[in-house]
């Protein structure tokens, strides 16, 4: 019976994919899967998957294993299994908006009452906010998150940032940090109870690649 991965396209597959290979595992096509979405190789299976629809795929068993962003796990809150933060992909969650913002982000969090947040991750900015006693008004984004406040839609964002040149690149910058995320190896819960050994063999090869890999 084969093992399913799932793989997020986009900006972190590449780091995925060469994890698989580093690790030794079978990934004829994965350097080059065109369109296809499914490919076998060996024993193995991968599922090529939106970021946002991996953590679906493992919660409801149809891959066993998955690469996904941790942006993205806490997004979705579906119940898997995090086996490792590979450190890949590392980036921060932050709230960012102009510079005439700044100052009721240093003040007292009753200042920040009412505030408009546009973002792509409305659970993770409604815990946010929540956790610090303030009631917003989240506006859900799929695209152009940035323009937000130009356009005075929102008073900031809550994104995700890696170099924040596009922050600055509209004339934003970061009023507070949320978390760090990277890219994690997750498993579903029925295949840690069933098929825990092969679980186990993939999650140790993956680690020893990315302990190699650190400096």
């Amino acid at each position: 019976m084969m093992l399913t991965i799932a793989l997020p396209t986009g900006r972190v597959f590449s780091d995925a994919a060469e994890m698989i290979a580093g690790a030794g595992l079978p990934c004829d096509g994965l350097a080059s899967p065109g369109r296809k979405l499914v490919i076998e190789a060996g024993e193995f299976r991968y599922i090529l998957a939106k970021p946002s629809d991996v953590p679906l795929y493992v919660s409801y068993g149809t891959a066993d294993l998955a690469f996904a962003g941790g942006d993205v796990l806490l997004e979705s809150a579906m119940p898997v299994v995090e086996l490792l933060d590979t450190g890949a992909g590392r980036c921060s969650v932050v709230v960012a908006g102009p510079r005439s913002q700044a100052e009721r982000f240093r003040g007292h969090a009753s200042e920040l009452m009412g505030l408009k947040v546009a973002t792509k991750y409305p659970r993770i900015a409604d815990g946010h906010f929540s956790a610090r006693g303030v009631q917003v008004d989240i506006i859900h984004l799929h695209g152009s998150i940035e323009l937000a406040p130009k356009l005075g839609l929102s008073d900031c964002i809550l994104d995700i940032v890696q170099t924040g040149s596009t922050l600055r690149a509209n004339s934003l910058e970061v009023l507070e940090h949320v978390c760090d995320v990277s890219l994690r190896l997750v498993a579903s819960r029925k295949s840690t109870a069933l098929r825990w050994k092969e679980v186990q063999s993939v999650m140790n090869k993956i680690s020893s690649h990315v302990k190699e890999k650190r400096p």
